[in-house]
């Protein structure tokens, strides 16, 4: 199940392993619709909470740093990149928006 919206900097996906039901989000420039369907820029980071143990990371920062060393990504991109990763996280332990849990209610229909 994802979960993406046009000018919003991250795309939610909800993932159904079995020994490690998690909530992943993929940290990105805004995703555009195109005539195929959708496109993001993916900006390395991504939090994740474990649905088992209710634990909060953010995977990835080797990528990330990566990224910014090589210049593959600006440097306006890169702080976006780790401010969405880390109010996406600490919502992620909030688990006080509505579309986290419905988004299980609906990949499990």
């Amino acid at each position: 199940m994802v979960l993406l919206t046009a000018g919003r900097p991250w795309v939610a996906w909800w993932v159904g392993d079995p020994t490690d039901r998690r909530l992943e989000i993929d940290v990105c420039l805004p995703p555009e619709r195109t005539e195929a369907g959708w496109r993001y820029i993916d900006l390395e980071l991504d939090p994740v909470l474990h649905e088992r143990d209710s634990r909060v990371e953010i995977e990835d920062w080797d990528e990330y740093e990566q990224a910014c060393r090589d210049g593959w990504m600006s440097a306006d991109d890169a702080k976006l990149a780790r401010s969405t990763a880390e109010s996406r996280a600490e919502a992620l332990r909030r688990r006080d928006e509505p579309w986290q849990e419905r988004g299980w209610q609906l990949l499990f229909l």
